[in-house]
């Protein structure tokens, strides 16, 4: 970074690393043209040299690490971090991803020798906290589930890991995205959700708010579809009264890619470029992901007096400020980050982490007479078998390895070593090879599920079940041999009705990133044991649910789905049993605590995740949920032994929104709360009278 001389620093308010980022921000914005204001506000920024200002290139991705340039550790999907239910972890894994980010980019001089779009290494579009309201989605993946309160939990923890601790300075900005209701892929460029403002307060906006409230999200990335006739692009109810106003946001607001444009392309918003620059700028959005309208168009609107100084200045104070907090204007020296090196890059530390968190994340769905966990000095052959059983899937915006990433046959094959066969047929091999090896085998391990070509960004799910073939498959392989254990690898819930009736062991991996197989094999064999939970709800049709394209919340989620699903919100087995018991709740000042005892029943060390529910008491009104999840813990207890278990409970989370008033209410009255390993396993109760709540 070229800046001017160490006297000239003391002469130049922005340059002064004295002053606060606000202050320095303001500085520099009164110094520039409009022509190089309105360049800040583009995801791919020219320098101004006159300033010292280099470049800088918006946008790279870090889901579950970072994506571009080079190689770096690959740590499991979002939805497999969900499915951990442990914020603290999944701090860790973003923590760790920033490290790998800022190395890389003191790497390439601190920026200066990386040239491509999308590619740079100080902001990331991540994490997406949209909620997984259907399972047709594509972009479940991408996600921590269909709950808002376990979403805001991990989405502030990743926000957390990725931003850092420093007192001072930014390791990375993180962006939570679609600011807000973005749920369909195939009609995502003009989608049109209409929605209560009820349902948008309780549900759509209560991740996003706790990743601005508790993790201090730098950026906010608005959403491609509109919300109640206004696109998200353009929404100054979201972007100003509630992002800005209500929740105190200070970051910057920054366009999904190419949204502005769509305005009047596919919303039919408006009719032109320079209509678009303006009613963008003026509901708040700073910054445009593509370089299209706030390029000429922007500046055309200005010269026709549509835009003034103060929008312009607003946002590109708003986007410096972000740069400030980054420490671009001061010395490297003084910036802890600057002293992350290359060798941070996929360490062994970092391995190991991507290894835990997809341990973390697996979830046993089924153990019918604890057929898991298989014995490896009792098995002479185990069929490997199924369509993703030799590959290593990691999802979307995923990144590459440093290291040889482990399919599940690779884990197993390492697992058992040489005193015990694995037979492995490829899937598009005849299927009479597949059930030869099958009925020559002790044991089969069949690796199904999903993929790329079934779920993703653009492209929503037709159906949940398996495929027909995949379906097929199975059925032929338990015709031969039912001593079955089957590995989900996928990234959304899926139908599993005869699965769950027929097969005597069932596990969710996800797409466990690069050390997947490992960790799959572990919990196969027992050498760790399960303690993952599902962090939404599997139907047991698409019959279940309705239409996709109904963003009403009656009937989706298990907070308000009244049917039998085939595995509930929360649910998750492990190799050992715990008792919950001594169940008491106090009030302390504006927060409930609740109390209890959990006991290690098994003959395993073990992980049990105590999830606490609520539900509101009648007087909260018509439509409120059946039980709601309002806390959490995961917990690791040696066999035979008890640990005591305190989850807290803010008053102020136990709300629902009063559309009379304007307002969150706290009603009194008789509040339920519920304690269990699952949403539907309620292991204690205890009802307690709260008078009116009031912040």
């Amino acid at each position: 970074l070229l800046l001017p001389c160490t006297v000239l620093r003391a002469q130049v308010p922005y340059l002064d690393e004295v002053l606060s980022p606000e202050v320095r921000a303001r500085d520099l914005v009164a110094r520039l043209s409009v022509e190089e204001k309105i360049s800040l506000l583009r995801a791919t920024s020219p320098g101004i040299p006159a300033f010292g200002i280099p470049k800088y290139y918006h946008g790279n991705e870090a889901l579950h690490g970072i994506v571009r340039p080079g190689r770096f550790t690959v740590f499991p999907q979002a939805i497999a971090l969900g499915a951990t239910w442990d914020p603290a972890l999944v701090q860790a894994v973003a923590g760790a991803a920033s490290d790998e980010a800022r190395a890389r980019w003191n790497e390439l001089g601190q920026g200066a020798d990386q040239h491509e779009p999308f590619s740079d290494l100080l902001t990331f579009w991540s994490p997406t906290v949209n909620l997984a309201r259907d399972p047709r989605w594509g972009r479940t993946p991408e996600t921590y589930g269909e709950d808002p309160f376990l979403t805001g939990r991990i989405g502030a923890a990743f926000v957390r890991g990725l931003q850092g601790d420093d007192p001072r300075y930014l390791k990375v900005v993180s962006t939570p995205k679609h600011f807000t209701a973005n749920n369909e892929e195939h009609n995502r460029f003009e989608c049109d959700a209409r929605i209560s403002e009820k349902d948008l307060r309780e549900y759509y906006l209560a991740s996003f708010e706790a990743c601005i409230k508790e993790g201090k999200a730098q950026s906010v990335m608005t959403a491609y579809n509109a919300v109640n006739g206004v696109p998200c692009t353009v929404n100054p109810w979201l972007i100003t009264k509630v992002l800005r106003g209500e929740w105190g946001f200070d970051g910057y607001v920054v366009s999904d890619c190419g949204a502005p444009n769509l305005l009047v392309t596919a919303h039919h918003y408006v009719k032109t470029p320079e209509a678009a620059a303006t009613l963008a700028i003026k509901a708040g959005l700073d910054l445009e992901c593509g370089d299209y309208v706030f390029d000429r168009p922007l500046a055309e609107a200005y010269r026709l007096g549509m835009v003034t100084d103060a929008d312009i200045d607003s946002a590109a104070f708003h986007v410096l400020r972000a740069r400030m907090r980054l420490g671009l204007f001061d010395d490297p020296a003084h910036n802890p980050y600057s002293s992350l090196t290359p060798a941070v890059i996929a360490a062994p530390s970092h391995q190991l982490l991507a290894l835990q968190a997809a341990r973390e994340s697996i979830v046993l769905l089924k153990n019918q007479r604890n057929f898991l966990p298989l014995r490896k000095g009792r098995l002479h052959q185990i069929a490997v078998l199924g369509i993703n059983a030799d590959k290593c899937i990691f999802g979307d915006y995923s990144g590459t390895p440093v290291i040889e990433p482990v399919s599940v046959l690779q884990g197993i094959r390492d697992k058992v070593g040489k005193k015990t066969r694995v037979v492995h047929v490829p899937w598009d091999r005849p299927l009479d090879e597949a059930l030869e090896a099958a009925r020559r085998s002790d044991v089969v391990v069949a690796v199904m599920g999903s993929d790329l070509e079934v779920e993703r960004e653009t492209l929503d799910r037709t159906d949940i079940a398996l495929s027909e073939a995949q379906q097929s498959f199975l059925k032929a392989v338990y015709g031969v041999n039912p001593h079955i254990a089957l590995v989900l690898v996928a990234g959304s819930s899926l139908a599993l009705s005869w699965e769950q009736a027929t097969l005597p062991a069932i596990v969710d991996a996800w797409y466990p990133g690069e050390s997947g197989g490992t960790a799959v094999a572990d919990v196969l064999f027992g050498d760790y044991n399960p303690a993952g939970r599902l962090p939404l709800t599997f139907y047991a049709s698409l019959d279940d649910l309705p239409a996709f394209d109904d963003y009403s919340l009656a009937g989706r989620t298990y907070q308000y789905f009244e049917g039998d699903p085939v595995y509930p919100f929360g649910h998750g087995l492990s190799y050992t049993s715990f008792r919950y018991e001594g169940l008491a709740v106090h009030e302390r000042g504006d927060t409930l605590l609740v109390d209890l005892k959990l006991r290690n029943t098994g003959s395993r060390d073990g992980d049990e995740v105590v999830q606490v529910y609520v539900t509101l008491p009648e007087s909260a009104g018509e439509g409120r949920p059946l039980r709601q999840l309002k806390g959490f813990r995961r917990v690791h207890v040696p066999a035979g032994k008890t640990r005591s278990v305190q989850i807290a409970l803010p008053r102020e989370q136990l709300r629902c929104w009063d559309g009379s008033a304007g307002r969150f209410a706290h009603p009194a009255g008789t509040y339920r709360l519920q304690v269990g390993a699952s949403s539907e396993d309620i292991r204690l109760r205890q009802d307690i009278d709260l008078p009116p709540y009031d912040l």
